[in-house]
């Protein structure tokens, strides 16, 4: 009884890294002829990837370009059964729905991969701004992502900060997004800020922390300044009924 065992999960690759599409055999002894076949589905149709024909041990080279030398099998583990399609580099194109096919004789049987591909991107750049306001304004970029990546400021404590944020994500013609995203850290505030990028298909982010030293912040308020002024005023309007009166 010859079975192909299905994976339980889709693969996730990684751009730019390898990737193995997993096609186990279950049998106890591999027939030599067997012949094997990896296909991707498309909305247009089928595309050929990789084959291997066992009537005459050669790996097929893919009838696409956009896989040509980047596909292998693991022929000294064909005796095992492993029919797994070795996939290097990852591109971001290759992401979608993958079809393993075997024959030998008359039996034939096919299994379904589905392989999602994700980018991490460049490190997090965390940079100060100047003043706004009466706080010190923050920036925080990173680019390189698939797909689109969350990003949040934290504080000492790794949690959320309360202060309003603008982000703006935008897409480059790879496919990857950039994403950047600004704050007001007020004053009276905790100081030490973190910009976290995540990406949750692949588990990963990254991070950059800042710790800004009161002396960034404007020493003199609008409100002190005005609270000066009108001191200043009362000062010296007092002095000037106090000569009145002593003339």
């Amino acid at each position: 009884q010859y079975k192909i065992l299905p994976p339980d999960k889709p693969v996730v690759g990684v751009v730019g890294k390898e990737a193995i599409l997993p096609c186990q055999l279950q049998v106890h002894v591999i027939p030599e002829r067997l012949s094997v076949r990896w296909t991707f589905a498309r909305s247009s149709g089928t595309v050929p990837v990789a084959a291997y024909d066992g009537r005459n041990g050669h790996h097929l080279a893919s009838e696409s370009e956009s896989y040509q030398g980047r596909t292998g099998f693991f022929q000294a583990e064909f005796s095992q059964g492993n029919l797994s399609l070795h996939l290097k580099p990852v591109l971001l194109s290759d992401s979608g729905q993958y079809v393993c096919s075997v024959a030998f004789a008359s039996w034939y049987d096919e299994v379904v991969v589905d392989l999602d591909v994700g980018a991490k991107g460049d490190e997090v750049s965390l940079s100060l701004d100047g003043h706004q306001d009466q706080g010190v304004a923050l920036s925080c970029k990173s680019q390189g992502w698939f797909p689109a990546p969350e990003v949040v400021w934290l504080d000492s404590e790794g949690q959320a900060r309360k202060e309003k944020a603008a982000t703006r994500t935008t897409r480059a013609p790879s496919g990857l997004f950039t994403v950047v995203t600004s704050m007001t850290l007020g004053p009276g505030s905790d100081k030490e800020v973190s910009c976290r990028v995540t990406n949750h298909l692949l588990n990963t982010r990254s991070e950059s922390r800042v710790l800004i030293s009161g002396a960034f912040f404007p020493s003199t308020s609008p409100w002190m300044t005005a609270t000066l002024v009108l001191l200043f005023l009362s000062a010296a309007l007092g002095a000037a009924l106090g000569y009145q009166l002593k003339r």
